[in-house]
């Protein structure tokens, strides 16, 4: 916690970031030649040019490897033998994983990013400037604030709420962690925030506008088990009409087109990561050479197929018999693929294909080679956005919301898995993602279809483990239903046979005190106070 207090306590510190990118030094000192923050804010186009740094760089140490890790690995998604981040696919996880430090200093990053503009930005922008642009920013700034809370309070509990680093700045060593009540109260008065301040219609620009709050207000509200506000705030991004499904509503285009650099930003991309594929280490987005096979796909050195579908996530498509996003999203032997490799013809994923020990690999977030996109990709390194949100999501949450309306157990309680609907508003949204993906449409549904289909949806896309933790309820300390799911998935390897044989030696029973994960054990030594109980938060 020391080191993010640290890095906005130099008043110059977002202007260099702007103008310069997110080098780690600049959170150090004050840059020696660089524009100061007294000076920076004197122009619209300044104004809305300082929020550009909290799309990329900040969030690097979360997309390259953690934030999978702990999303695909210990949902059950992934397979991997990388010593680095198996436990997270095992549940061994110790406060000593590099991973999940890198994780905690990343969304902290964020957070100290947007506070180091929202505490700089209205003290020293001249009145020239109009205050909707002011308002703009600020409000993008406080989106990603609570989207980076968001990440952090459902990974780790309970943590520190830190609006302004300058009142930790000589007891940063006592900073006291709040309750995950009081995080969720925080995030969503940062999103409500947004909502009323950012510009609307403008996500294809790559900025996040005030739908894309209301959409991410509605899965905070979700989490909550808070159906009424989850609806309303959804269904208010449905009909606003600033958001369009590939496939449905945008013809010509389809779910696997969402993953190609050449359509960032599209009409369904709610909120995405922007990344920069010829910037250097640290502003590209780096999973490319994690997912893919091999450099026949890159043609970048990189590829090491770390990271590989599960048999259970296997089993998961060929159970949705005909699901068009299985191509999109896993790689299985024979598969061809014309728009990588373009050069030979395109790529076809040879037989014996199985760096995890399951004979499928990762296609989704996997682009080919600088040919293949225009030069837009390099060594570790692609200008692939990273999803955060798309609309499939949030017509998946309205169905799960209306659903919850009629069938709502208390808060804090489990989803009743066999509850059901037949309410024809809901099975609309829902029906809309499956005929998208070319399975059948249904006339009943259940939390657990929303769940899979969620699932389906959204597998490498970081969300399924987090919907298993929320499965038994808003805040739950027990875990039931998910430790039921996770303790049948088949997460083991096979022979190298054609086909496979499989070892039935990959499954795992998660305890309750796996659904979080341990703060870092560098930043309890920094701060004690981490592990201590909460303190509730002290709202201005």
């Amino acid at each position: 916690m020391k080191k993010h207090i640290k890095y906005i306590l130099s008043m110059a510190t977002l202007a260099s970031i702007a103008a310069t990118g997110c080098k780690k030094e600049f959170f150090n000192r004050p840059p020696e030649s660089q524009t100061t923050v007294g000076s920076y804010y004197q122009t619209a186009e300044q104004v809305k040019s300082s929020t550009n740094a909290l799309y990329a760089a900040p969030w690097f140490g979360f997309n390259t490897k953690a934030g999978w890790s702990i999303s695909e690995l210990a949902s059950g998604n992934g397979r991997t033998g990388s010593s680095d981040v198996v436990a997270f696919g095992n549940f061994s996880v110790s406060n000593g994983n590099f991973e999940l430090s890198a994780a905690w200093n990343s969304l902290f990053t964020v957070i100290a990013q947007s506070n180091a503009l929202l505490n700089n930005l209205p003290a020293n922008v001249p009145s020239s400037v109009p205050a909707s642009v002011v308002n703009n920013a600020l409000g993008e700034a406080r989106l990603m604030r609570g989207l980076a809370y968001f990440y952090l309070t459902r990974l780790f509990g309970n943590v520190p709420l830190i609006e302004n680093p300058l009142d930790q700045v000589s007891n940063f060593q006592t900073v006291n962690t709040n309750p995950v009540t009081d995080a969720y109260k925080f995030i969503i008065r940062d999103l409500k925030f947004a909502e009323a301040n950012c510009t609307v219609g403008v996500a294809g620009t790559g900025h996040v506008s005030s739908g894309s709050a209301s959409a991410l207000l509605a899965k905070v509200y979700l989490y909550q088990q808070d159906y009424a506000n989850a609806r309303l705030e959804a269904e208010k991004v449905i009909n606003s009409g600033e958001f369009q499904l590939f496939g449905l509503d945008i013809a010509g285009q389809t779910f696997e087109d969402l993953f190609k650099i050449a359509n960032n930003n599209n009409k369904e991309s709610v909120i995405a990561l922007q990344w920069l594929a010829n910037a250097g280490y640290g502003f590209g987005n780096a999973v490319q050479a994690s997912f893919a096979y091999s450099s026949a796909i890159t043609q970048t050195g990189d590829g090491y197929g770390v990271l590989a579908p599960s048999f259970d996530l296997i089993d998961a498509y060929a159970a949705s018999a005909g699901d068009l996003r299985r191509k999109a999203t896993i790689m299985l032997p024979g598969d061809y693929y014309t728009y990588l490799d373009q050069a030979q013809g395109g790529y076809t994923l040879p037989a014996n294909a199985s760096s995890q020990g399951t004979h499928a690999q990762i296609k989704k977030y996997v682009v080919g080679s600088p040919a293949d996109n225009g030069g837009k990709s390099a060594f570790q390194s692609t200008g692939m956005n990273t999803y955060i949100m798309r609309l499939s999501d949030v017509y998946l949450i309205a169905a799960e919301a209306i659903l919850g309306q009629s069938a709502a157990p208390a808060v804090g309680h489990g989803l009743d898995t066999t509850a059901s609907t037949t309410d024809a508003t809901a099975l609309k949204y829902y029906n809309k993602i499956r005929q998208r993906a070319g399975v059948q449409q249904k006339t009943k549904i259940t939390f657990r279809d929303i769940i899979k289909e969620r699932r389906l949806e959204f597998a490498i896309e970081g969300d399924y483990w987090y919907d298993l933790c929320r499965l038994d309820g808003f805040n739950s300390k027990t875990h039931q239903i998910a430790i039921s799911i996770i303790s049948k998935q088949d997460r083991g390897d096979s022979s190298t046979d054609t086909p496979p044989v499989r070892y039935h030696d990959g499954t795992y029973t998660p305890k309750d005190a796996d659904f979080l994960f341990p703060v870092p054990a560098t930043e309890v030594a920094a701060d004690p106070n981490l592990v201590k109980e909460p303190v509730p938060y002290v709202f201005k």
